[in-house]
């Protein structure tokens, strides 16, 4: 019988120990969770869909003003009579997902029409993974008119850096964003307020 030399295991183990760092470094970097090995990615998925989105429902919202202007009137009533801009609750704000447009024609059943599946459809973005629904705030002139969203978990380093580099693709005048904040609340403006901003509007 061939007997082995007594130093040949020796390697196995070494072996096994590279083995185990790459099994534990493919967990990291398959959970995509904390700011591990994977903050960059999140980072750059918070980027990109905040600010897609708020693109795409900026400019749902400017459509519907811009039919005010364009039909010289409005289908709303009460506190938002002659305001060209979509209604919203006044104690919480109005998810965007139902929002409406009020220079829109009713609906056969006297309905103001959504503004995503009225007369111009179009696909609401849905918020970017760990973030809110997006709502909107209409506080007329004075207070401004926002819309905005915020983590719903723990501030980590992937959201700041993330947020911050959405917020850097907007003018100080249409997005408002403090990293050091406590709520990380993202919030962008349809009109600026001509007077003291709506806490609704602001980013604390």
């Amino acid at each position: 019988m061939t007997r082995l030399h007594p130093s040949a295991g020796i390697a196995i183990g070494p072996i096994l120990f590279i083995l185990a760092l790459l099994g534990v470094l493919a967990m990291v970097l398959s959970s995509g969770t904390g700011d591990g090995f994977g903050s960059a990615g999140i980072a750059d998925r918070i980027t990109a869909d905040v600010s897609m989105q708020a693109n795409m429902i900026r400019s749902k919202i400017l459509e519907c003003q811009m039919q005010y202007l364009a039909n010289g009137h409005t289908f709303a009533s009460g506190a938002c009579l002659n305001d060209p801009y979509p209604c919203s609750d006044q104690t919480d704000g109005t998810l965007v997902a139902d929002l409406t447009c009020p220079n829109d024609s009713l609906t056969s059943g006297g309905e103001q029409r959504s503004l995503w599946t009225g007369l111009r459809v179009a696909m609401l973005p849905q918020p970017t993974k760990g973030f809110d629904a997006w709502k909107y705030f209409n506080g007329g002139d004075s207070g401004g008119r926002c819309f905005w969203t915020a983590p719903t978990g723990r501030k980590t380093t992937s959201i700041t850096q993330g947020l911050t580099r959405a917020a850097e693709k907007f003018t100080s005048s249409e997005a408002s964003y403090d990293s050091a904040s406590s709520a990380q609340k993202f919030v962008v403006f349809i009109t600026l307020p001509t007077g003291t901003v709506n806490s609704h509007c602001s980013v604390n």
